[in-house]
């Protein structure tokens, strides 16, 4: 469904998927990201999978499928980082992670992916492990992901994710930020400018893509994403950022 719903797609856009499915399109239908979008998608893979098979993933395991999909972006090497972590485990995680990001960078340094760091931490000394990442390898931009702010004890956690990413961004001289997890437009609306993209599932709903004929979800999707494009990147500024970003899109 998604395939077709993408093949008839006029104009350009852009699309996220998980690093198990495009293994899975690898092994069990033999098709490469030229096959599988169309010419004028841009794509980005991402390593941020649930934590059962985040476990199973190895990093090489990890390279191989991007390499063979061969993305505009990748999003590597994701460890777990939660709250009711000891401060000592989500430290380790998140130096595990860099070392993966720093790892990933050189694997496809002879590649045309450009790599799309994760920003993670619940606090500045935790963050700095992933600016200094950043710095290191010269990238303006990074991913965030803000899906676990909402549902089970966070419930609408809109506020604390607004917080959390405005700390980022007047922590790190980031051009822009891809925030996973939240494609509600009057949430993406509290959001700093610098949050030019947004990914997540809620354009499925949005388009009545499973309710409706193709071409009806196509145009009804055309119009969501149009309505949530306007929002990115328009944000109140944050206290001590000037980054300038024009460039939004919003991917699934």
């Amino acid at each position: 469904m998604h395939e077709d719903f993408m093949q008839g797609f006029l104009g350009r856009d852009t699309a996220m998927m998980k690093i198990t499915a495009v293994e899975t399109l690898l092994r069990h239908r033999g098709k490469v990201r030229s096959t599988y979008f169309p010419d004028d998608f841009s794509v980005i893979t991402s390593g941020v999978i649930h934590d059962d098979s985040l476990k199973e993933l190895r990093w090489t395991q990890e390279r191989n499928a991007a390499e063979a999909f061969s993305p505009d972006f990748h999003i590597p090497t994701d460890y777990p980082v939660y709250g009711n972590m000891e401060k000592e485990t989500r430290l380790e995680n998140i130096k595990k992670m860099m070392d993966g990001t720093e790892w990933m960078y050189e694997q496809l340094e002879d590649s045309e992916i450009k790599i799309l760091p994760l920003v993670k931490g619940f606090s500045s000394e935790e963050r700095a492990v992933c600016y200094e990442t950043l710095r290191k390898l010269d990238i303006p931009y990074c991913a965030y992901y803000g899906a676990q702010y909402f549902g089970g004890k966070m419930g609408n956690g809109i506020n604390k994710l607004n917080e959390d990413v405005r700390e980022v961004v007047s922590e790190l001289d980031v051009e822009g930020m891809l925030l996973i997890g939240l494609q509600s437009r009057n949430g993406l609306s509290k959001m700093p400018p610098e949050v030019v993209a947004a990914a997540g599932q809620r354009w499925i709903k949005k388009s009545g893509l499973r309710e409706s004929s193709m071409s009806v979800a196509q145009q009804q999707y055309v119009q969501w994403r149009q309505n949530v494009e306007n929002t990115l990147g328009g944000g109140q500024a944050t206290l001590g950022s000037f980054a300038d970003s024009s460039e939004v899109m919003v991917c699934g």
